[in-house]
């Protein structure tokens, strides 16, 4: 019998726009609710004029929201549709939060720039100095890194109400688990309630290290998150070396695998000693601390010190897990040492935690897969050899996955660096920049500030989507194909 092969076109589906705006309305009743967190801190200082704005953003997510979450759509999500949501709500929910944050006086090119920075847990500021304002500015910027933090978690749970398979795609899982157990239902609501946990357990502890209650509470949301907004010009330069050390802690903590604590509370410390990608993070935080603390050495005249030490174990774990809390600014490094920091950021921290970069776990399932393509070269030609991670079989997609995630990593960073050459920026700390905005971590070389030209901020707000979102949800809702095209009917 004659085989008839199928275009794979035919096999496409465009998102259907029903569905696209239910999710959204979905999402933009939570965002309303945790907005309020926000509000009831603004009310509570008595700042009105905030507390009014952050009011009417509510009201106006809540009230859309729940029209576009009452209109009739299929049940069932695909994966595109599920990737669109998650990208349009990490655009949506930057322009809904910039009102409030105007009403401290700045422009909303600015608020734009902070409230993407915030959701993407970056950390990058365009603004002269955060001290000058007030303390209901810096809890909302600070909650935002927060709620981004949560935001792939957020996502999959609302979209849960749909299909499991499109909600899985929003939660970091490159090797696969298709047991009960580590269901994407179940994923989410542990690492929610470990995010949560973590959270709540950090603001004491940061109070106990020096910090003031109000301190605690906004470096807790920073440094948990990953994000790295500190409520000072100096970042933790300032502090006593405990306070520095217990934030940066907290920030390790935030770039460990969510799962892996669950772990640990059902199998106990043993989970994490084997746990192979814990390890790596603590290694390459220690390799990068060495390198930076024998370069400075080396800059000073190689004059060493406890501080130079303390300091560049900070930066390290800073860059590492991509916090971008700051001991010593990067712009009075040299380069040798900002590359450095550049292969950290890229590197990054643990998949399925809150830090960004392209995850110690992809690195690792790549150095498996050279492993693998040179050991092939010995085999039999019928020898069957199977990449393993973590002691499990990982499949030809995922492999194609981590690949693909890496190259458009490696692309956005050179197209991005273009723009930046023209204008005549210095080509390291342009590029630091650069690595700093797609990573998703906030160390700045000094490039980003408020002269900083309005197209290269442009440049950096698409690359902080692009690393948060990681490349594929972006690149999905700006395709033609998405939108054009034969739609399912259910």
């Amino acid at each position: 019998m004659a085989m008839t092969a199928t275009p794979s076109g035919s096999l496409l589906y465009a998102v259907r726009p029903r569905v696209i705006a239910k999710r959204v309305g979905q999402l933009a009743v939570i965002l309303a609710g945790l907005t309020v967190v926000p509000l009831l801190v603004s009310l509570a200082l008595s700042e009105l004029h905030v507390a009014a704005r952050l009011a009417l953003v509510i009201l106006m997510l809540a009230v859309g929201g729940a029209w576009l979450a009452s209109r009739a759509a299929p049940r069932s999500i695909q994966v595109n549709e599920g990737l669109v949501v998650c990208a349009l709500t990490f655009i949506l929910a930057p322009l809904a939060l910039s009102f409030p944050l105007m009403a401290s006086g700045i422009d909303f090119r600015d608020a734009l720039f902070e409230c993407i920075s915030g959701i993407t847990t970056t950390g990058l500021s365009t603004l002269g100095s955060v001290e000058a304002h007030s303390p209901a500015f810096l809890f909302e910027r600070a909650w935002m890194q927060w709620v981004g933090g949560l935001g792939i978690v957020v996502l999959s749970v609302a979209l849960l109400a749909g299909d499991d398979m499109a909600a899985r795609r929003l939660v970091e899982s490159p090797v696969s688990q298709d047991t009960l157990e580590t269901s994407t239902r179940w994923h989410a609501r542990r690492s929610l309630m470990t995010y949560g946990l973590l959270t709540i357990a950090s603001i004491p502890l940061l109070w106990l290290a020096g910090w003031s209650a109000f301190d605690a509470l906004v470096y807790a949301l920073a440094a948990v998150s990953t994000g790295g907004f500190a409520p000072y010009d100096a970042s933790l330069a300032a502090a006593p070396w405990p306070a520095r050390f217990a934030v940066v802690g907290v920030a390790l903590l935030g770039a460990v695998s969510l799962p892996l604590y669950h772990a640990v509370w059902r199998r106990g410390w043993r989970a994490l000693a084997q746990d192979v990608e814990w390890r790596l993070l603590l290694v390459a935080s220690g390799l990068t601390a060495v390198a930076l603390m024998l370069l400075m050495a080396r800059a000073q005249g190689w004059v060493w010190s406890p501080t130079l030490a303390a300091s560049a174990l900070v930066m390290a774990i800073s860059a590492q897990t991509t916090s971008g809390f700051e001991t010593l600014s990067p712009a009075g490094l040299d380069n040798a040492s900002l590359l450095t920091l550049i292969v950290a950021m890229t590197v990054g921290g643990s998949v399925g935690s809150t830090a960004g970069g392209i995850k110690l776990l992809r690195w690792l399932m790549l150095w498996r897969l050279a492993q693998l393509i040179l050991r092939r070269t010995a085999m039999p030609s019928r020898a069957v050899a199977v990449l393993r991670v973590r002691g499990e079989a990982v499949s030809g997609d995922v492999i194609t996955g981590a690949l693909f995630l890496a190259l458009l990593f490696v692309l956005t960073v050179a197209l991005s660096w273009l723009p930046f050459l023209a204008m005549g920026h210095d080509p390291m700390r342009a590029l630091f920049e650069v690595v700093s905005a797609v990573g998703t971590v906030g160390l700045s070389s000094g490039v980003t500030s408020p002269d900083l030209h309005p197209a290269l901020m442009g440049v950096l707000c698409i690359d902080m989507l692009m690393g948060r979102v990681e490349f594929v949800a972006l690149l999905v809702m700006l395709l033609p194909r998405t939108w054009i095209g034969r739609r399912r009917s259910e």
